[in-house]
């Protein structure tokens, strides 16, 4: 599977359980918010969430580019009301 369809499978594909495996600064932490952020525009409340890290350093990070992302999602104009509420 190439780089691209591996990562578009990671946002698009969230009926499977995956584990994303690669190398720092690979892109991990992105496509891991990505596809949380994917879960929460099709409904699942973010409680209802769970992602695991290897690191503290890591999952703190995800933590934070997660919430950053959710507020940014809530501010932006463009986003529908009902999206807004779940977030």
């Amino acid at each position: 599977m190439s780089d691209q369809l591996a990562r578009d499978r990671i946002l698009a594909d969230l009926d499977t359980n995956l584990l994303v495996e690669a190398g720092a600064g690979s892109g991990k932490t992105t496509a891991l918010v990505g596809r949380l952020l994917a879960y929460v525009r099709r409904g699942t409340p973010v409680d209802a969430l769970a992602a695991v890290t290897f690191t503290r350093k890591a999952a703190n990070e995800l933590r934070e580019r997660f919430q950053l992302e959710l507020e940014a999602t809530a501010r932006h104009p463009g986003t529908p009301p009902a999206e807004r509420a779940r977030v």
